[in-house]
Formats: C-alpha cells, sequence, structure tokens
C-alpha cells in the first residue's frame, strides 16, 4: 500500500476518483492550463457512453488506476465479490486500451479480503495522503452534505483550498473526485482546482503521475 512518494523530492501526485463524467472535461482543462499531469482513478460502470472523455485524457498524457467496476465498498465482501470488481473493471479499461495494475478502493474502505485479492492479481494499492482532520476539508463532504438537504446555501470551497496548500508537503498524494458516487458532479472541483493548483507550482511543486512519484 503507497501513502505518499518521496519525501526528498519536490513532486505531488493530483488524483481523482469516481468518473469520469462531463465534469472530467473541465478538471482536464485545469490541468492543461497549468501543465500538470494526473491520475484518475476509474469507475468501469463510467466508462461506458464516455469513451471520448477517456481519449481526451489519454491524449494529453494522465494516467489511470482502477476504482472497481461499481463503486462498492469491499469491506466485507467476499473474496469472489472483489475479484469480479477489479476484473470487471479492468476488461472496460481495457476495451478503451488502458492496462494499469494501479487500484483505489472505493472510500478508502477494505478488509483483509481486498488485500488477498489485490495481491493476487498484483495490483498496488494506493491511497491519499489525509490533509486534514476536519472533513469539511474533503471536497467530497460539502456536496454530500448538501444532498441530504443538512446545507442549502452554495458551496464554500476555501476549507478545501487552504488545507490543501497547508498540509501538502514532498511525495503527497493529494485525492480529489471528478464526480462523486451516489451524489452526481463534483461542480466545486475546478474552482478548487483554479485556486490551489498555481499555489502549489509558486512553492515549488511539480504534478506527475502515481507511477513516476512511487515508481519512476
Amino acid at each position: 500500500m503507497y501513502l505518499h512518494g518521496n519525501r526528498n523530492k519536490k513532486e505531488i501526485a493530483l488524483t481523482f476518483d469516481d468518473g469520469p463524467s462531463e465534469e472530467t472535461l473541465k478538471v482536464l482543462d485545469v490541468l492543461r492550463k497549468n501543465n500538470a499531469k494526473a491520475t484518475f482513478f476509474i469507475v468501469g460502470k463510467m466508462i461506458k457512453g464516455r469513451e471520448n472523455i477517456i481519449e481526451l485524457a489519454k491524449k494529453d498524457g494522465h494516467e489511470f488506476g482502477n476504482h472497481t467496476f461499481s463503486h462498492k465498498r469491499l469491506w466485507f465482501k467476499s473474496k469472489k465479490f472483489i475479484e469480479e470488481e477489479i476484473k470487471k473493471c479492468d476488461e472496460e479499461l481495457q476495451r478503451v486500451g488502458i492496462t494499469t495494475n494501479l487500484i483505489r478502493f472505493p472510500g478508502l474502505k477494505y478488509g483483509p479480503n481486498a488485500l488477498s485479492v489485490c495481491k493476487k492479481l498484483k495490483k498496488k494499492i494506493i491511497f491519499a495522503e489525509f490533509l486534514s482532520f476536519n472533513q469539511f476539508a474533503y471536497d467530497w463532504f460539502r456536496p454530500w452534505l448538501k444532498k441530504i438537504g443538512f446545507i442549502k446555501s452554495p458551496i464554500k470551497i476555501d476549507d478545501v483550498v487552504n488545507a490543501t496548500i497547508e498540509k501538502t508537503k514532498n511525495g503527497s498524494i493529494l485525492g480529489f473526485h471528478d464526480y462523486l458516487q451516489e451524489i452526481g458532479p463534483n461542480t466545486e472541483i475546478t474552482a478548487i482546482l483554479e485556486k490551489i493548483l498555481p499555489k502549489l507550482q509558486k512553492g515549488g511543486f511539480k504534478f506527475v503521475t502515481i507511477t513516476e512519484l512511487l515508481f519512476g
């Protein structure tokens, strides 16, 4: 399992979960403007009908990982279920010309069975550093609160931006979402990136893929 890269290099990895979606196109635009590479952890069921988005991300030099086929939490699932979820996502990725040994568990939830299956399938398990113990600093938390009706006002992104700038360090793996399963498009992500990326670049950080960060 990997939580971060080399602490002695000013390289960091941007990662995006749960897509692809139409919001991914906006994310790609922001990444392109900032000359930033990223790794997208793809949900297999999201690929059909969005192959053009995958192709654009490939053309821009981004990387891809497996985020299972249906985004079910894996902590109490059987080995059979987990293996089917991973293989079915791999099949969808291979259909669009992608082969990857990277995986991130949905919701970062897992158990012994998930670890065993990943070892069998020779998958490298990628986590993300927790930027803050304050959940408001996660890009998915306020959209979830809004969906369940807990908040009704426009979503503020400053907590996410400030925590990211404050906590990012050499080798950090930053976890964001270009889509939010069970919620919908993450419509705040481009505004978050537009604030974060220039500030991190000004701080001397270089954005690289997971493979470059961990195995390059």
